[in-house]
């Protein structure tokens, strides 16, 4: 597992989902090539000259079978993008939950102390107590 973020928390988790998606609809529609399902005709171009029915047929069949591994390949990668995505998230979450402070987004400046004047001379800051 990755130790460092690569990207952050809200790009994992995009990420994530849309490869859930992905690999959802790629198994999905690779199915429905394997089956040659008759709807998914409409994506073949066929040509125009004078073929033999059987000719026509086996080359059908094996343009489905092909759309149908192309899917299923693409799914795949889809679940190589989920778990890097996935792994990205998780060390995202160990990093905040590990963070001295609760809120990420905390002010640049929490924890700086000042003197009795509210000034810091460090910063050259003037604070007003908030």
């Amino acid at each position: 597992m990755v130790k460092w973020p690569i990207c952050g928390p809200k790009l994992s988790l995009c990420c994530s989902i849309i490869s859930v998606w992905g690999i959802t609809q790629f198994v999905l529609m690779g199915i429905f090539f394997y089956t040659q399902a008759a709807p998914l005709l409409d994506s073949f171009e066929f040509k125009e000259e004078e073929v033999k029915q059987d000719s026509f047929e086996i080359d059908l069949r094996n343009a489905y079978s092909q759309r149908a591994y192309n899917c299923w390949i693409a799914a795949f990668l889809y679940v190589g993008l989920l778990v890097f995505a996935g792994s990205q998230f998780m060390t995202n979450q160990k990093l905040l939950s590990g963070s001295t402070t609760s809120n990420p987004m905390a002010s640049a400046f929490a924890g700086v102390t000042t003197e009795e004047n509210g000034f810091n001379r460090q910063y050259g800051i003037q604070f007003d107590g908030e």
